[in-house]
């Protein structure tokens, strides 16, 4: 493995279940920029089913299970308390 395969190269989506396991991963088409992810992001999180919470990370190895911080979440109460929000 090269030095540039440890580098960070973008940003990934995952969703993860309620036990916590990543169900789905998605490099994210738009670099760095963590806002433009998080609308994907919540794409992602109303359309995979099982998904309850979707987080944003610098991209890993393929089978990495990303336990370190996350650069940003939105979790399925989120959208619950958005749409209450609305009048």
């Amino acid at each position: 493995m090269s030095e540039t395969d440890l580098t960070p190269s973008g940003l990934v989506i995952i969703a993860r279940d309620e036990l916590g396991r990543v169900i789905t991963r998605l490099s994210s088409s738009r670099s760095r920029n963590v806002m433009s992810a998080m609308k994907s992001a919540r794409s992602v999180l109303i359309l995979k089913k099982g998904a309850v919470r979707v987080e944003i990370h610098y991209q890993e190895a393929q089978t990495s299970t990303y336990p370190g911080k996350a650069l940003a979440v939105i979790s399925t109460d989120d959208l619950i308390s958005v749409q209450h929000d609305v009048p």
